[in-house]
């Protein structure tokens, strides 16, 4: 990776947003500041250094969050996290993102000095990050920064989302969830790092989430006791999914006294298709690995669809 982070002084005296979870709201003008080409763009709705075309060589520039107020009530740390689609080229333009305690006057890259995003983000609606972990702050400020070289250049990132939220401890912490399709049926599993009073996992099916039709299709048991602060593998095969049709699976876990939580995160099979070769495995920094590489993956297949794996 090339290049450290120039700290830029911006202007101050933002109202602070008063409570998470703070999100961009589609389609609407997010209001940070920006330095050069990266902005939000009304003709295409995004923040991006370009709607159309290629970005340009030897840019450097930013977009710069007012002041939030990322304190919680229940919860020590906060998670951030943005969606982008798009390339830039590899491992020579970047995107990085930076915080800041002070109101601007020192930026943190979390990942450390040079670390950012490179290369390919996919087709919209692209892949969102995972969640970076920061404390808590009654005052924090974000930054977006794109840096380009003197040669080659490409569409650019499309960022269509942030977000910053409290990290409430949950009885159980899910950090996958993945699917795939095996002759005529669908192979879904999923990974835990902790669980506390864990009973089972309702696993769930449909072909319209929009209208909230979900069907129950397996009850898989909490491993021992359901209290374990080791990873757990669990899985799953539906036998019977609806064929020519994108089929959406999401969980939902129960505890010992009845209480039911639904994961946020889905995911889909797309029966529609062909089988879909995998074109290759990287890290979160774009670099590739194996199948046996431990930690956040993601999968990078033929048709650039990306699916994230906790191995």
């Amino acid at each position: 990776m090339k290049g450290l982070l120039t700290a830029w002084m911006v202007a101050t005296g933002f109202a602070a947003f008063s409570q998470l979870p703070y999100s961009w709201t589609s389609g609407v003008d997010p209001g940070w500041t920006n330095s050069g080409a990266l902005q939000w763009r009304t003709a295409c709705n995004y923040v991006t250094t370009n709607c159309t075309g290629n970005y340009s060589n030897n840019l450097n520039t930013t977009y710069t969050s007012p002041s939030i107020d990322a304190s919680c009530a229940n919860a020590s740390t906060i998670s951030v996290a943005f969606t982008a689609f798009g390339n830039a080229e590899y491992q020579y333009d970047f995107l990085f993102i930076l915080y800041s305690l002070d109101n601007g006057a020192t930026w943190i890259n979390p990942y450390g000095a040079g670390i950012g995003w490179t290369g390919n983000f996919g087709n919209s609606p692209g892949s969102t990050i995972p969640a970076i972990t920061l404390p808590t702050s009654s005052n924090i400020r974000f930054r977006l920064n794109f840096q380009s070289d003197n040669s080659f250049v490409y569409t650019g990132y499309k960022i269509t989302n942030f977000t910053v939220s409290c990290n409430v401890v949950l009885p159980v912490e899910m950090v996958s969830f993945t699917g795939k399709r095996v002759g005529n049926e669908n192979s879904l599993s999923w990974t835990t790092l902790s669980e506390k009073n864990n009973d089972y996992f309702d696993v769930e099916w449909s072909v319209n989430p929009e209208a909230e039709l979900w069907t129950s299709i397996a009850h898989i048991n909490a491993y021992g006791t359901g209290n374990s602060e080791a990873k757990q593998n669990y899985g799953t095969v539906h036998s019977s999914p609806a064929a020519g049709k994108k089929n959406y699976y999401r969980i939902t876990q129960v505890d010992k006294d009845g209480t039911r939580r639904t994961f946020d995160e889905w995911t889909v099979v797309d029966n529609t298709m062909k089988e879909n070769p995998l074109k290759e495995i990287v890290n979160l920094m774009g670099q590739q690995v194996t199948e046996t590489t431990p930690g956040l993956v993601i999968y990078v297949y033929e048709d650039g669809t990306k699916v994230k794996k906790y191995q």
